[in-house]
């Protein structure tokens, strides 16, 4: 969090404290301007390896269109930086912020996936799996739950978690989105506890990134980011 972000929550959080209830709305006003057109609102996309996390994000950064033969190579220790990227909701032109594409192997998900979740002190996570590896899919979404769990500070301000069951495109034709979903019943359970625990949402679709708009994955997105922003509007 850079020196500008670092005032602006000083700042916002000093006044919540200190002002009526009434003017809650101004505060988070002043918030959402700042995140929106500023800072942009902080996420971060997590995942075992292979899911599509750095497809997805190219696809954000590519204003959501459709890219043709997109192969990218596997993600290495440390992740790539992640620019600032705009996005439309509603309408409205939206900042948002990654930070960093991490990648999904074991050995990165205690350093790579703390550090960022530390450093971005996320309002959202992505978390991307798909048909195959589910003991490894299983793996990386308990340590993602357990991590919020730990990193009090971090999670703070977390408004949503989504789970993105990609590659639909190939796991379709012989099973729906609640095949896919039996093999993780514990883990849509611990979901469900840990965000009714800490307030936060959840949501599960399927998505591909060969057939985005099939999957209306713009709208997920829109729908994504207008929730973590601290004045959603109505879409």
């Amino acid at each position: 969090m850079n020196t500008f972000e670092q005032l602006i929550c000083i700042i916002t959080g000093t006044i919540t404290r200190i002002i009526p209830e009434g003017l809650s709305q101004f505060v988070d006003s002043v918030l959402d301007f700042a995140y929106v057109q500023v800072m942009g609102l902080p996420f971060v996309v997590l995942g075992y390896r292979q899911t599509g996390k750095t497809t997805l994000l190219e696809w954000l950064k590519n204003d959501m269109d459709m890219m043709e033969d997109f192969e990218p190579d596997p993600t290495a220790a440390g992740g790539d930086a992640v620019p600032r990227m705009n996005t439309d909701v509603a309408g409205e032109n939206v900042k948002v912020r990654a930070r960093r594409d991490v990648g999904g192997e074991y050995a990165m998900w205690e350093t790579d996936w703390l550090d960022l979740y530390r450093e971005a002190k996320p309002r959202g996570i992505i978390f991307m799996l798909d048909h195959s590896n589910v003991y490894q899919h299983k793996d990386a979404l308990n340590f993602m739950f357990q991590m919020i769990d730990d990193e009090r500070d971090a999670s703070k301000a977390l408004q949503m978690v989504v789970l993105l069951v990609n590659k639909a495109d190939l796991w379709e034709d012989d099973m729906n989105l609640d095949d896919v979903l039996d093999d993780y019943r514990n883990e849509i359970r611990r979901l469900k506890s840990q965000s009714e625990r800490l307030g936060y949402a959840y949501r599960i679709y399927a998505s591909s990134l060969v057939e985005p708009d099939k999957y209306r994955l713009s709208v997920v997105m829109a729908e994504f980011f207008n929730a973590i922003r601290p004045r959603p509007k109505s879409i």
